[in-house]
């Protein structure tokens, strides 16, 4: 593995050599990946070389070929195989969640560097062991959330870092949509037959089940194979929040909600998670019933002496009554209005992509690395935890362990040895400033 790694590492050694890349899954992120960036990025900008391709279903593997340009042996069944060529400098990975940490850890241990669709992960550990895997190999991962690379949020998080807000002590955002039958009710192939797909290959860590091509194109309804909403949607919505107000591990997390208008899936149709920090709480909303969250419940930042939000086309900052004469000394005007370019997605999908390739480049950190990518994932996946067990999840950021009881601050007691009858077992009341 140490020659394959030094091999990936030196081949792209100028500025302009093109990164060789293979991308493993070519169904609806992998083929709207090849299409709105890849391709370009080779055809158009000369950046990269797609040389190979991975798939177990037999269309998409067709597909892949007749879109790259690729002849038939560079296109594997088992990704293992692409892995193993020496041509591949990084990786694109947009599979299922529950073959993400598997897959990235592999490609990492084969000296190729990685992004990573979201979410990082499906559980917890996975995510821990792609962050630890990254460290340990020294390779490039970024986390395929490209609102990190939204220019709206740097705004934010310039905002937030010259002051102008104090101290954040609350953040939102939603992440919803409103379609006839609910989200992820992809097309199912009729060509999706046992004998066209690797079942068992698709199954991997989940359990054993008949085959489905409901469950295969539709996965994201399914316990076994996605959180839902929680890992789908906010996990795109709380990674940029973070990045304004700082990457951190979350010390509680709540999940709610339910399946109120769509009986055709597992996971809940709306759902909320309430995320506390040591000195924050986020809250994030989603919803397939109602696009209109989106805008009621839009990305905002609440300050002591402003707040920030973020709509299409601009950031805004507003003072808070208290301090509005400070603002208007320190700013020269009421309300701080700047005019950003965020209205297409697909720009920071690109920027996202980028940021990645001049890294395997550079051998710079991304702008959305895999540790950070683990702190957004053990507050995701808390809050879906939270939901299922019907229980409020608790988090030790220090030893980064999962509690069976909320930090003793929440409750106002910290310590050993109750002095109070109504304190719980272990801890002291904590005395008064």
């Amino acid at each position: 593995m140490g020659a394959v790694a030094a091999a990936s590492a030196t081949r792209v050694n100028g500025a302009n050599d093109r990164i060789h890349v293979g991308i493993i899954g070519v169904g609806n992120i992998g083929t709207r990946h090849l299409q709105r960036r890849l391709l370009p990025m080779m055809r158009r900008d000369g950046l990269i070389n797609v040389v190979a391709a991975s798939d177990i279903y037999d269309r998409a593997k067709f597909r892949a070929r007749e879109m790259i340009g690729l002849a038939e042996r560079d296109v594997h069944h088992a990704y293992e195989d692409l892995l193993a060529r020496d041509d591949v400098d990084a990786v694109v990975i947009a599979t299922p969640d529950h073959w993400h940490s598997r897959m990235a850890i592999d490609a990492m241990r084969a000296g190729k560097d990685v992004y990573l669709e979201k979410p990082m992960s499906r559980t917890i550990p996975e995510a821990k062991a792609i962050a630890d895997s990254a460290r340990e190999t020294g390779r490039v991962l970024q986390v395929g959330s490209q609102w990190v690379s939204d220019p709206a949020y740097s705004k934010a998080r310039e905002m937030i870092r010259d002051g102008l807000t104090g101290p954040v002590v609350m953040a939102q955002s939603s992440y919803s949509s409103n379609h006839a039958s609910g989200v992820w009710q992809y097309y199912v192939d009729e060509e999706a037959t046992p004998d066209a797909v690797d079942w068992k290959r698709f199954l991997g860590s989940a359990p054993e089940q008949p085959f489905s091509g409901e469950r295969f194109f539709r996965w994201r309804k399914y316990w076994d194979f996605s959180g839902g909403i929680g890992t789908d949607f906010l996990y795109h919505r709380l990674s940029p929040l973070l990045y304004a107000t700082g990457p951190r591990f979350p010390e509680r997390v709540s999940g709610h909600g339910g399946i109120y208008l769509f009986r055709n899936r597992q996971v809940p149709d709306t759902y909320s998670t309430t995320i506390e920090y040591r000195d924050m709480v986020v809250n994030l909303v989603g919803t397939c019933g109602s696009q209109a969250s989106n805008a009621l419940h839009g990305p905002a930042f609440f300050g002591q002496f402003a707040a920030v939000s973020i709509t299409p086309g601009a950031v805004e900052a507003r003072p808070e009554r208290l301090y509005a004469e400070d603002f208007r000394r320190r700013t020269g005007t009421d309300v701080i209005r700047v005019e950003v370019d965020n209205r297409d997605q697909q720009t920071a999908r690109t920027a996202h992509m980028l940021d990645f390739l001049e890294c395997v480049k550079t051998r710079a950190k991304p702008v959305f690395d895999a540790y950070f990518g683990y702190q957004v994932m053990v507050a995701i996946k808390l809050g879906v935890d939270s939901y299922r067990s019907g229980r409020i999840m608790c988090f030790d950021p220090q030893s980064e362990r999962i509690l069976d009881r909320p930090p003793a601050r929440h409750l106002g007691y910290e310590g050993d040895g109750a002095n109070d009858p109504g304190a719980p077992a272990g801890y002291r009341k904590r005395p008064a400033a």
